[in-house]
């Protein structure tokens, strides 16, 4: 299990591919060459960070923490405390980012099956473009053989130069963005787990991406299954404990797929956030690897 907060999370050093500043933690991440790969992470906007209106091959699922944070068209501000589903093909933006905003943001391989680049390969794809070209407020710049300019969004040319071919955009399985109120609904006892409570938020696509929240009472216990793709919680309110140690707010847990969670208890009143990944088949898995390794060459306009 992996486990992570702000005050100790590893910096994001992956290249800025976008205008402004954006100070960002990996909480947690997935395994490369993996279709589970996914990056949690906590983002501060220095400066006023933005992007153009584009759109993604993977999906994220974004959770306002303070400030403020325009995405454009129908979305307009995120209130603090909602929870964004962003499917994988919908555009969104143009994308400002006040100053001192917080975001946490969950990035992973969608039910398409394009999977997530890792921060390692996104940083080396950023490196080697700058030998060919600029980044410059959203937007990769380059120039070929005849002189003729080209432009491409920018993290679709380094998605292209480190898969070594074209990127497709599959299919909108949803005709907007998906925004979860948890004030709105309402908590409900488990069970068989005395003193837990949760909120079912929402499930997304054939892949079972889940989104819920979970109450442990003090003293209480809530205990996790092992589930075929990755868990995340992550602490938005109060205390709690596993293996005997305390955890504050803002901190993440992260489970392989198949790892059952440790009891977790609740020392003072709490809220925690969860996140069930999406499910892919073994076979799945090794048609991927297997295309991972063939993977290789700039798809761009030489």
């Amino acid at each position: 299990m992996q486990v992570n907060s702000p005050d100790t999370a590893p910096d994001y050093t992956a290249g800025n591919l976008r205008e402004g500043t954006l100070d960002a933690k990996v909480l947690l991440k997935g395994q490369e060459g993996s279709l589970n790969n996914y990056r949690f992470s906590w983002e501060v906007a220095r400066d006023q960070w933005s992007t153009p209106r584009h759109r993604h091959n993977f999906d994220q699922i974004r959770y306002p923490v303070a400030g403020e944070v325009e995405y454009g068209g129908n979305l307009g501000v995120l209130p603090i405390g909602v929870v964004a589903y962003f499917p994988e093909s919908m555009y969104y933006g143009p994308q400002i980012r006040h100053d001192n905003s917080v975001t946490v943001t969950i990035q992973f391989g969608g039910a398409s099956l394009n999977g997530f680049l890792s921060p390692e390969e996104r940083r080396r794809g950023f490196d080697e473009l700058l030998q060919k070209g600029k980044f410059e407020k959203g937007v990769f710049t380059w120039y070929d053989e005849t002189g003729k300019k080209h432009n491409k969004d920018s993290y679709e040319a380094v998605w292209e130069h480190i898969r070594g071919r074209k990127l497709k955009y599959p299919p909108p399985r949803y005709r907007d963005h998906i925004i979860m109120n948890p004030q709105n609904c309402a908590w409900m006892a488990v069970e068989q787990q005395p003193g837990v409570q949760r909120k079912w938020l929402g499930s997304y696509t054939e892949r079972q991406i889940h989104c819920l929240m979970w109450k442990i009472a003090p003293g209480a216990r809530l205990s996790l299954p092992g589930y075929p793709a990755p868990q995340i919680l992550f602490v938005t309110a109060g205390s709690v404990s596993v293996n005997g140690k305390q955890y504050g707010i803002h901190t993440a847990f992260g489970l392989d797929p198949g790892e059952a969670l440790p009891e977790m208890t609740g020392v003072t009143e709490n809220e925690i956030l969860m996140y069930q990944l999406p499910c892919f088949t073994a076979q799945e898995q090794d048609e991927y690897r297997r295309s991972m390794q063939n993977a290789g060459g700039s798809k761009l306009a030489a």
